[in-house]
């Protein structure tokens, strides 16, 4: 009777050792942080928690998603607002661009869609008071101006995070938890690295799942054509590379792009170039979230997807002094603009 004993044991050991080991690299624990940026950068203040940035790269107008988070933790929430920076001037700052929108908007991702014909849309994560998730729809006729045309919601939009649009109707967006937000076993998803994320695609009309067992989907991104899709996981600190079906919508998986961060926001820049800001030690974002006493180191790679294999490049590294849990780059012309979850500024960069 001993020996099928020590067996058992040794079995729940050797699983909890491979666990405990998973978790400490997903953690990124195992990471050497070695701060550098050969550029240089300036802090811009005017916008809070500016987790998601798009530029729009025809116009140099770059979009930004800013919510006051902890405020929402505090069970205080402030109204959020999408604001506008013109690039192409040196000394611009942050403009409020939904002043007359609803007073319950808490922004998240967002998406910049530009048609053949030059029309362009915004679509951006909405989380309102009462836990419900929407998708809101904004029209732009000149850079700057939104135009609220319609609010998206459907069962399949669970947790989102980030989407990305694929027409004037059409977007993905990423669930990053299989379980409701602030629940036992999405903390359990979180220090387990359980792979119960989704991704969920709104067709014009319903929405369904389209792909499933990523550990914290984040960022998403989709080449010109539409055809290729880029999705971040944090907790897999990985890129996955999926082919996509255009008449119905269906993702398959082709490949994947291990990066050594927990990968946030994607964005492209003009050259085709995919750029994400993350988190390379996720324990330390834990303790910032907690407390903004606590910094946590801010990353910025780029990855040359046309190259291969794709070449994986760190750009930015800071411990946290200059902007602490970065969630998003975004690149034009030499110009970087870095956002962070919860921080009371963004950073322009000369590279």
């Amino acid at each position: 009777m001993k020996r099928p004993l020590t067996i058992v044991i040794a079995l729940v050991l050797s699983v909890v050792g491979i666990q405990g080991y998973r978790t400490i690299e997903s953690a990124g624990l195992l990471y050497a942080i070695e701060p550098h940026f050969s550029g240089q950068c300036e802090a811009i203040s005017g916008v809070t928690g500016a987790e998601d940035i798009t530029i729009d790269q025809g116009r140099q107008y770059a979009y930004i998603s800013a919510d006051d988070r902890r405020a929402t933790l505090a069970n205080q929430p402030v109204k959020g607002g999408i604001y506008g920076l013109d690039i192409s001037d040196p000394d611009s700052t942050p403009v409020l661009l939904t002043h007359t929108f609803s007073d319950d908007f808490h922004p998240h991702g967002i998406s910049l869609f530009q048609s053949k014909s030059g029309e362009r849309t915004l679509f951006v994560i909405n989380h309102l008071n009462n836990g419900e998730n929407k998708v809101e729809v904004f029209d732009i006729k000149v850079a700057g101006e939104l135009l609220h045309r319609t609010s998206i919601s459907y069962p399949e939009l669970l947790t989102p995070n980030d989407l990305v649009a694929v027409s004037e109707t059409q977007f993905y967006a990423t669930n990053d938890h299989g379980n409701p937000h602030g629940s036992f076993m999405a903390l359990a998803e979180d220090y387990l690295g359980l792979a119960l994320s989704t991704i969920s695609y709104f067709d014009g009309v319903e929405g369904k799942i389209v792909a499933s067992g990523l550990r914290y989907g984040n960022g998403l991104a989709v080449t010109p054509d539409t055809k290729t899709m880029y999705v971040a996981e944090i907790t897999g600190r990985k890129i996955n590379i999926f082919d996509r079906d255009l008449n119905n919508g269906a993702l398959n998986k082709r490949g994947e792009i291990p990066v050594d961060s927990g990968p946030d926001n994607l964005e492209w820049d003009e050259k085709g170039n995919l750029w994400f800001a993350g988190h390379p030690r996720l324990l330390k974002f834990a303790g910032h979230a907690e407390n903004s006493e606590n910094i946590s180191p801010s990353q910025v790679i780029k990855i040359d997807v046309k190259a291969n294999p794709p070449v994986v490049s760190e750009v930015y590294m800071n411990l946290g002094e200059e902007i602490s849990a970065s969630s998003v780059s975004a690149v034009s012309e030499g110009l970087m603009l870095i956002g962070s979850v919860f921080e009371e500024h963004i950073l322009r960069c000369q590279l």
